[in-house]
This record gives structure tokens, C-alpha cells and sequence, in this order.
């Protein structure tokens, strides 16, 4: 699915690139991340974390356009001390407090132009979790979903071709992978900068 996604918005945008090359700007970002992971046995607090990756801007009209972007995104959280209580048969007593989670992520967002410096952004994020270092659970089995998916929306400040970011993403799926009794849910606050190459 998320190939398609990809291969779809490339596509589309590479088509539309050539026709209207002054319309099409892509570059790269980097962001200073905030994620906490909110549920039962999670401590749900704001834990420092990055990502980087490309993005893509097309303008649609003068006031509206599309941004898709491509992004490795970095976990970094912690289990609470209490959550050998709700996952007493499953958890594993000498797991590590912390979490790591790496995730690619794909936000595609409706850009509405404000004035010549600030853009306002709304869309859907879609997420695919790559990487994992936990131990919660007994026998090695994984405590998150592969995939995650959410809604995204920020502001970005445009000085020439540097993108000044400021974003709020709030995950809607449930990334619990142990079982249905307790949902998981992430949120992420993200700070940073992108440089458009073209």
C-alpha cells in the first residue's frame, strides 16, 4: 500500500513537473521531534526525537497546493512503571524502560498559501514502522503494529528558499500489537527546517 502511494504521488507529480515546472518546487527537511506514546502502561510524556527527509511542493493555484513528503522519523519514549499491571501475563518483568521506534513516514498535505511568507498545512500521515528496540513482552514478540496512520497540521514560514516548520501530528490508529483491551496512540510536535533545491 505504501509503495502504490508513493509510486502514485511520484507519478503524478513527475507529470505534473513537466508541464508546469514553475509550479513544482522539492527539497530537504530536517525537524527536531517531540513524540509521546499515550495508553495504558505507557508514560505518555514528550520525549525528545528527529526526522529528516525529502519533500515535495506543488502549486495547484496561487492560494492552494499540495505537499507530499517522504520521512525517517525516530521514537525515542518509555513504558510506565505500571505496566506489568495490565500486562501481567504477557510482559516481560526485565524489560528496559526505554522505547525506540523508526518509522518512514509519507504526510500528504493541503498547503494554503496565507501571503507571500506563511503557508498553513492540513493532511493525513502514513506511517510504517522499520525499526524496533523493545523487550516488553515475553518470547520476543513485537508490542507494536507495523503500520500507524494520523492527521497532520502546522504552519511553515517561507524566507526565499528556506521553509521555517512548526507541526502537530496526531496518530488515530491504535499501534497496540499486544491486544484489543487497551489502545495506543501516538502524537508527535515537530520543529524544524527545510531547503528548497528547485
Amino acid at each position: 500500500m505504501i509503495k502504490k502511494l508513493f509510486t502514485a504521488i511520484t507519478g503524478l507529480l513527475l507529470v505534473a513537473g513537466v508541464s508546469y515546472g514553475q509550479k513544482l518546487h522539492y527539497g530537504l527537511k530536517a525537524d527536531l521531534q517531540f513524540t509521546s506514546l499515550n495508553g495504558r502502561g505507557m508514560q505518555g510524556s514528550f520525549n525528545p526525537g528527529y526526522d529528516a527527509g525529502i519533500f515535495l511542493e506543488y502549486n495547484i493555484t496561487s492560494k492552494w497546493g499540495i505537499q507530499p513528503e517522504v520521512l525517517f522519523s525516530q521514537f525515542n519514549n518509555k513504558k510506565d512503571d505500571d505496566f506489568l499491571t495490565y500486562y501481567v501475563n504477557s510482559g516481560n518483568s526485565s524489560a528496559k524502560s526505554s522505547i525506540k521506534l523508526s518509522y518512514v513516514s509519507i504526510p500528504v498535505l493541503l498547503a494554503y498559501k496565507v501571503n507571500d511568507l506563511f503557508t498553513l498545512n492540513v493532511g493525513p500521515q502514513f506511517s510504517v514502522l522499520v525499526y524496533d528496540n523493545e523487550d516488553l513482552l515475553l518470547k520476543d514478540k513485537a508490542a507494536f503494529k507495523n503500520t500507524d496512520y494520523g492527521v497532520a497540521a502546522g504552519l511553515t514560514l517561507h524566507v526565499s528558499q528556506v521553509r521555517f516548520y512548526g507541526r502537530y501530528t496526531l496518530g488515530l490508529g491504535n499501534i497496540n500489537n499486544i491486544d484489543d483491551r487497551y489502545k495506543w496512540h501516538s502524537q508527535q510536535i515537530q520543529v524544524g527546517l527545510g531547503v528548497a533545491i528547485k
